[in-house]
């Protein structure tokens, strides 16, 4: 007669795990499938060479990007890179919610992110909630630009989040959240407050 196998040790189970001291007896292909997957397994975009600068006078929340995103290995195949931004005021302008593009005054001068495209939102000086611009990395590539454009100068900003009026005052403060993404990659995230 042999004996049972010894149940599993709690060094073979993750330390991640967030079963129960009741459910050690649970086998190991089950714990493994509730464990949830960990995004740090997958290898996240490198956002830290794009700058967000504000650029209008004291008492605005314009901005423009400059810089360049990385990817942590060259694309096998061409991939889509999308840019989600969001803006929420906070303080004195905690109600406001959105984000303005501009409307260029020249033909092809419209606000952007030069090389990417306008997905969501619109650069028609109208309040958007949301604006999500993409690219395409090409394969064997892993970095994009990501430099804003107004009416035809990278040195313009492009976008400025949405102000409050109250009694003759419009206040501007708040956070620029843009959120890069691409398929396969962990997502970076920029954020950047703007306080007047």
């Amino acid at each position: 007669m042999t004996d049972a196998p010894a149940p599993p040790s709690h060094s073979t189970l993750s330390r991640r795990t967030v079963l129960r001291a009741a459910a050690w007896s649970t086998p190991v292909v089950v714990a493994a499938v509730a464990v949830p997957f960990s995004a740090a397994s997958v290898a996240a975009i490198d956002a830290s060479g794009v700058a967000l600068t504000f650029t209008g006078p004291q008492w605005s929340s314009e901005f423009r990007l400059s810089g360049m995103l990385q990817l942590p290995q060259a694309a096998a195949t061409a991939t889509t890179v999308s840019a989600t931004v969001t803006w929420q005021g906070t303080g004195s302008n905690a109600a406001a919610q959105g984000l303005y593009l501009y409307k260029g005054n020249i033909p092809g001068g419209d606000a952007g992110i030069v090389g990417w495209t306008t997905v969501t939102g619109a650069a028609d000086d109208q309040l958007h909630q949301t604006f999500v611009f993409e690219t395409i990395v090409p394969a064997g590539s892993a970095q994009t630009p990501v430099v804003s454009s107004y009416d035809g100068s990278t040195a313009n900003g492009f976008m400025y989040g949405a102000e409050t009026p109250n009694n003759g005052t419009a206040f501007w403060d708040g956070v620029i959240t843009i959120r890069f993404s691409a398929p396969g990659f962990a997502d970076a995230v920029l954020t950047v407050p703007y306080v007047q």
